[in-house]
């Protein structure tokens, strides 16, 4: 049987951990209760026993005294604590519990610390769902309008003078309050323009958020088609047109809103549910442990509180329910589940039987390209640099690629391990999400490949092809590093489109620190051809610079460390790993890889082998430095979403906010 506090740790949201019952503390309360009972009775037997000069025996009164006790605690059970409800002096409707012993114990001090723990817990949960935030449950814009706010009750268009004049009034009230909502109309004026059968001929747009690349590029182009190409054609035709792709987009962000919603309503029935069973377990072990039955008073207080005894939370599930199925799964109720509870996929131990086969075709096939490799002389002088030019750059790319899936996979399953919740960072469906044996797998079967697609290259060689059409064979794959180049150009260019969007000056100093990295990494490679001391003081003081640029943004910024008044010396005052060291050793490691440019300022003089496997060692520490880094980036992200209780996203809706009165 899975003990308790294993299930709790389980089942919590990690956002909101602070807010849940902190049952790990109340345990060790219980445990003080329970050293403290056995010590008191040890007291008490050494003291019987010095009474009775070491003679033990029984008296024929113990029976009589045993059931007089006994029924008298089953009388003064439900007197042995009173709870009590109290208003809190801020003048609002708040209210606090505090609990009084009404009946001496044994073991007062320890018990009354227990209580005095628990209606900390009680009162922080009874106050802390009003004043803490939702964490995004309720999307933006998703207020429900007032009746009257946008439109009239249908009752003033009556009295005007006719019925054209009330129609064009009405006209106007209907559009004037969608552009307050965001639908923005083309081709409106004063006078509008008419068709041949007398309609008003007026195009709708609405505004999409354009919360990503992909979308901010869409709008533009999807607006220039229809100033530039749909408006002209519908001047000259009938005139009402609705762009559809728009439409459909707006229809899939309030779909998603509905989900996430729904989501969050889930979150808050487990937080209200897994709360109570943790009063009740905790109330069980302080009645087994002290030998008094004072849990069902105190149940019955915390089952009367508003988060136990109310069923919003329900009648707003079954409302969403009803509402999606209606309107986006056309009354379809298993349709609706599979968007409003997706099915997690289950792990399946064939992933880690291939993990394992893949693993061992790698290392053997490995072993055979060295044998290989030696005896056809590859990496002898007369054909090394042929080699080395032609089909090793293409090979250490594909290792570099296995290498970024395997500290992926590193990543995946120390997240997992620390419970940080990296899908909800990422914006991941949690039922086509990457697992860590999924990288893993990735990773091994990639890399058998290439090493398989290197012996067959090398016993081609050596069955008398031509070295220049095998060798050009592998060309082709070069594609793939032109593709890795222009996703980091677009990954690092983020941090400009946050700034024009947010203006927000934190993303215009991180975009400076990609610029440095680039400033200096262009400056190094022109020291590569042009050796002279101008180009080697400019790539020192570049290379210097951006390193220093790049540390503090490390540390500071992106993993919340050099913290000079945090509990944590010079780290930050949560931390996920319980040894502190790891952190510090990961602090020297950080440095050790942000300063191997060095390497390529001090000019060694090797062979072309020598070089080519140099270089590709200095990648490999780089692709290891960014796995690194993406560990303690997710925890510092992670811990910001645990102290803004944030565990649901909040989604845009495609509608302009509004301010009701």
């Amino acid at each position: 049987m899975v003990k308790f506090s294993k299930e709790l740790e389980a089942q919590l949201i990690p956002e909101w951990k602070d807010a849940f019952v902190n049952y790990w503390q109340l345990k060790k309360h219980i445990k003080k209760i329970k050293l403290s009972k056995m010590q008191q009775k040890q007291h008490h037997h050494h003291r019987d026993f010095n009474h009775n000069n070491g003679v033990f025996g029984l008296s024929i009164c113990d029976p009589v005294r045993f059931l007089a006790s006994k029924f008298s605690r089953d009388n003064e059970a439900e007197n042995i604590i009173q709870v009590k409800r109290k208003v809190m002096e801020e003048g609002d409707d708040h209210e606090v519990y505090e609990t009084e012993l009404a009946q001496l114990f044994s073991e007062e001090d320890e018990v009354r610390a227990f209580f005095e723990r628990l209606d900390r817990e009680l009162n922080k949960i009874l106050i802390d769902r009003r004043r803490k935030p939702s964490g995004g449950i309720i999307p933006r814009s998703w207020t429900p309008c007032p009746r009257n706010s946008d439109f009239s009750d249908g009752q003033g268009g009556a009295a005007l003078s006719g019925d054209g004049t009330a129609a064009a009034t009405e006209t106007d009230d209907v559009i004037a309050a969608l552009e307050r909502n965001g639908v923005s109309f083309i081709n409106a004026a004063s006078s509008w323009a008419k068709t041949k059968k007398g309609k008003p001929k007026v195009a709708m747009r609405i505004d999409i958020p354009a919360e990503t690349p992909a979308r901010t590029i869409s709008a533009v182009t999807s607006m220039l088609w229809e100033d530039l190409v749909n408006n002209p054609k519908k001047e000259s035709g009938t005139g009402n047109f609705i762009n559809r792709k728009k439409i459909q987009c707006a229809e899939k962000m309030i779909r998603g809103a509905f989900v996430e919603l729904y989501r969050g309503l889930g979150l808050l029935k487990t937080y209200s549910s897994l709360n109570m069973v943790a009063f009740a377990k905790i109330l069980k072990k302080f009645d087994k442990v002290s030998n008094q039955k004072a849990s069902a008073s105190y149940l019955q207080v915390v089952k009367r509180s508003h988060f136990i005894s109310s069923d919003k939370v329900v009648r707003l599930m079954d409302e969403v329910e009803s509402i999606f199925t209606k309107h986006f799964a056309n009354n379809d109720r298993k349709k609706a589940m599979k968007f409003l509870r997706p099915q997690q996929q289950k792990e399946s131990h064939m992933v880690t039987f291939f993990v394992g086969l893949f693993t061992g075709c790698f290392v053997s096939l490995f072993c055979v390209y060295a044998i290989l490799a030696h005896l056809s002389g590859i990496f002898s002088a007369n054909t090394e640099a042929a080699y080395m030019e032609t089909v090793y750059p293409v090979f250490s790319v594909f290792a570099l690629l296995c290498l970024h899936l395997f500290m992926y996979g590193c990543n995946l399953f120390m997240w997992k391990s620390t419970r940080i919740n990296y899908n909800f960072i990422f914006e991941f469906s949690p039922n086509t999400a990457l697992k860590y044996r999924d990288a893993f797998l990735l990773c091994t079967t990639f890399m058998t490949a290439v090493v398989a697609a290197m012996v067959v290259h090398l016993l081609l060689r050596a069955s008398g092809f031509s070295p220049s059409k095998i060798d050009a064979i592998p060309g082709i794959l070069l594609l793939v590093l032109m593709v890795d180049f222009f996703m980091a150009d677009q990954l690092t260019s983020q941090c400009a489109r946050r700034w024009f969007d947010e203006y927000d000056t934190n993303h215009l100093a991180n975009m400076g620190k990609y610029v440095s990295a680039m400033v200096a990494a262009g400056a190094r490679l022109t020291y590569t051809r042009q050796s002279n001391y101008l180009w080697f003081g400019i790539v020192l003081v570049t290379s210097v610079v951006a390193t220093i640029y790049q540390l503090y943004w490390d540390f500071v910024k992106d993993w919340g460390f050099l913290n000079p008044n945090s509990r944590n010396p010079w780290l930050r005052d949560d931390l996920i790993l319980r040894n502190k060291s790891i952190y510090y050793i990961s602090i020297a490691l950080n440095v050790v890889l942000r300063i191997a440019w060095v390497e390529t300022v001090m000019r060694f003089h090797v062979t072309t082998v020598q070089w080519r496997m140099l270089d590709f060692f200095m990648a490999s520490l780089e692709v290891i430095r960014r796995g690194h880094w993406n560990f303690y980036r997710l925890e510092n992200e992670h811990l910001s979403n645990v102290g803004k209780f944030r565990a649901v996203k909040a989604v845009p809706l495609p509608f302009r906010e509004m301010d009701f009165d």
